[in-house]
C-alpha cells in the first residue's frame, strides 16, 4: 500500500496522519538542546570547582597586596609553597569565621623550625628553605618555634612575616598553629593587581 493511500484512510477514518521530523530537523533539535545544556553544566562545574576572592591586607605582601584579586580551585590537596585560603577558626585576624590568604609552609609529617643561625630562614626537616618571596631580613620571622605539621593539617605563614597573623599564633594550642585541611577554602592558582 502506497504511503498515499494509507494517509487517506486514515483522514476517512478520522485519523490524523503521523508527522515525523525529519532528520536534519531532529539534528538541529538536538544540537539547539546540545548550545543550551552544555553550557549551563559546564558553568555549573566551573563555579562549584572554581572560586575568586580579593584579597584584603597586606600580608602577603609582596606577592599580594590588598585589593589584589585571585582565582582559586577547590579540589587540590595543596603542597609546600601554595597560596591557599582558609577560615580562620582560631581569630588570628580578630574575626573568627574570615577567610585569610597564606602561604603553606609545611604539610602532613613536616617538622617545620625557625630559625637557621644566621641567615634566619625556616628550616624544613632540616633544610633550610628557599623564600625569595618572604624577602624580609629574617624570612623565618622573630618567634623560635619547631612544630611537627600533624596528619590532615598544613603550618601557614604569610609572606609579610612581619605583618602576618598566621600559624605562628597558635604555637602554644594543642594543634601547635597547624589548619585542618577541611578549613581550606581552596589553593589560589592565579592572581592580579585590582
Amino acid at each position: 500500500m502506497s504511503s498515499a493511500v494509507a494517509t487517506a484512510l486514515r483522514s476517512a477514518a478520522g485519523g490524523a496522519p503521523a508527522v515525523r521530523p525529519s532528520a536534519p530537523r531532529r539534528r538541529r533539535a538536538v544540537a539547539a538542546a546540545a548550545a543550551v545544556v552544555i553550557p549551563a553544566v559546564a558553568a555549573a562545574l566551573a563555579l562549584a570547582a572554581f572560586g575568586v576572592a580579593t584579597v584584603r591586607n597586606d600580608s602577603m605582601a609582596p606577592t599580594l597586596r590588598g585589593g589584589d584579586h585571585l582565582v582559586f580551585d577547590r579540589w587540590t590537596t595543596p603542597v609546600r609553597g601554595d597560596v591557599v585560603l582558609l577560615v580562620d577558626r582560631e581569630g588570628w585576624s580578630g574575626t573568627a569565621g574570615a577567610t585569610l590568604v597564606k602561604r603553606v609552609v609545611g604539610v602532613a609529617g613536616d617538622v617545620v623550625v625557625c630559625c637557621e643561625a644566621g641567615s634566619g630562614r625556616l628550616l624544613v626537616n632540616g633544610v633550610p628553605s628557599d623564600e625569595a618571596y618572604a624577602g624580609d631580613s629574617r624570612p623565618g620571622g622573630d618567634i623560635p618555634f619547631r612544630v611537627e605539621v600533624p596528619e590532615g593539617a598544613v603550618w601557614v605563614m604569610g609572606d609579610n612575616r612581619a605583618a602576618s597573623a598566621d600559624s605562628r599564633l597558635s604555637l602554644s594550642e594543642p594543634g601547635h598553629g597547624a589548619v585542618p585541611l577541611e578549613d581550606l577554602r581552596g589553593t589560589a592558582r592565579l592572581w592580579w593587581s585590582g
